[in-house]
């Protein structure tokens, strides 16, 4: 049966409409799944997502509101993901960028995020419509733990091949929402992993590339002040 994805809820107001000023603190790779979009037959996707916190708008505790995104992890010029981060660092990526791009380089980053609302059965529900070049790129603290969930890191722990990397991804894991633990838990990967397979075996055969794929090696920051 294909997975179909719902988002966080929540009892919260939502997010207002328009722009507001953002800092990233996590991107979690959810692995490769079969979903399904309405009544089209599902398909084999390989998903990430990247959520914020908005340090001006607080939740009744005193909380920064977060607000995250998922997409398709893919680079392809007509992809979602590719358009935003094209937005977010002001400038079109060059080939030689797109090799080198590590996902784990938008920790920490501000953004400014275009907010609009839609109506759904559960509610009004708050959704980013467009990520935007803020004044500065500084690294800047969070309220909340700045995370990178690497899935195929993870995987390594129930191959066999633990190490402290590994054991470390594990409490990133652990402190996930419980609703981002079920997605990867069902993740073709993941379940691959858990039945002692290769992981990449499964990857190969998905239609588009995970996290890992979009993680090389870090070869310093792009030219300018574009940090990613």
């Amino acid at each position: 049966m294909a997975l179909k994805i719902s988002g966080e809820t929540s009892d919260y107001e939502p997010l207002p409409e328009g722009q507001h000023n953002a800092i990233c603190y996590r991107v979690v790779d959810f692995g490769t799944r079969e979903e399904q979009w309405q009544d089209n037959p599902p398909k084999k996707r390989t998903t990430l997502l990247i959520t914020w916190e908005v340090p001006d708008v607080k939740l009744d505790d005193g909380r920064p509101y977060s607000i995250s995104k998922k997409y398709t992890a893919s680079l392809n010029e007509n992809s979602a993901l590719y358009k935003d981060l094209v937005t977010w660092r002001g400038r079109p990526f060059t080939p030689e960028e797109l090799k080198e791009f590590d996902v784990s380089k938008l920790i920490g980053l501000p953004a400014i995020l275009h907010i609009e609302h839609n109506n759904t059965d559960s509610g009004v529900r708050a959704r980013t419509n467009g990520i935007f070049k803020p004044d500065s790129f500084e690294k800047t603290e969070t309220v909340n733990e700045q995370q990178v969930f690497d899935l195929e890191v993870y995987c390594e722990e129930f191959k066999g091949n633990s190490t402290a990397e590994t054991k470390a991804m594990c409490d990133v894991f652990e402190a996930l929402p419980e609703w981002q633990q079920g997605i990867i838990e069902e993740s073709f990967e993941l379940q691959a992993a858990k039945e002692n397979s290769e992981a990449t075996e499964v990857k190969e055969e998905a239609s588009q590339k995970g996290l890992a794929d979009l993680a090389n090696d870090d070869k310093g920051e792009s030219e300018e002040d574009v940090p990613f």
